[in-house]
């Protein structure tokens, strides 16, 4: 194995170690679910159409997403002038989404315990410069941002801007 392939292999355990420790601790809910409210909860109020986007689902799962959601009372659905559907977050969906965000970001915190503050930094400079490229390449920024406080405005020095900034 080259040195490469070494470390994109490493990047690709981590990430499973990630994606393992927190979907593991959701109560029962799908990470389409999740990351469905954790984005109405970032943007507000979203079509059903933009809910599929976010979550890679098509519509007609979304729909069924919403519909679930809806009945646990997270959600609740909104008619538009025309045919379209915009779907809000009750209060118990944004308390939901907020408990959801901050066990997302202590279990990936916990991760970043096992570092020094200087490769912390590190890493975090590495990051930036990843997430900087996969929003310049081909990758969809609402879809890549859909469960982070970051958004995807890159900065000229190639930093990632915080919302709002």
């Amino acid at each position: 194995m080259d040195d490469s392939t070494a470390v994109a292999d490493k990047l690709a355990i981590v990430a499973q170690a990630v994606i393992d420790a927190i979907e593991g601790d959701t109560d029962g809910l799908s990470p389409s679910a999740v990351a469905a409210l954790i984005s109405l909860k970032a943007r507000g109020i979203l079509s059903i159409g933009t809910v599929a986007q976010l979550t890679g689902l098509t519509h007609s799962a979304a729909v069924r997403l919403v519909d679930r959601l809806e009945k646990d009372w997270l959600v609740r659905r909104q008619r538009r002038a025309g045919r379209e559907v915009m779907v809000e977050l009750t209060s118990r969906g944004r308390r939901r989404a907020g408990q959801l965000q901050e066990k997302r970001l202590a279990v990936t915190g916990s991760f970043l315990g096992h570092l020094s503050a200087a490769d912390a930094s590190a890493l975090d400079a590495i990051l930036s410069r990843l997430i900087a490229g996969l929003v310049a390449g081909s990758a969809d920024p609402d879809l890549l941002f859909r469960m982070s406080a970051l958004r995807a405005h890159t900065l000229a020095d190639g930093e990632l801007a915080e919302a709002g900034e």
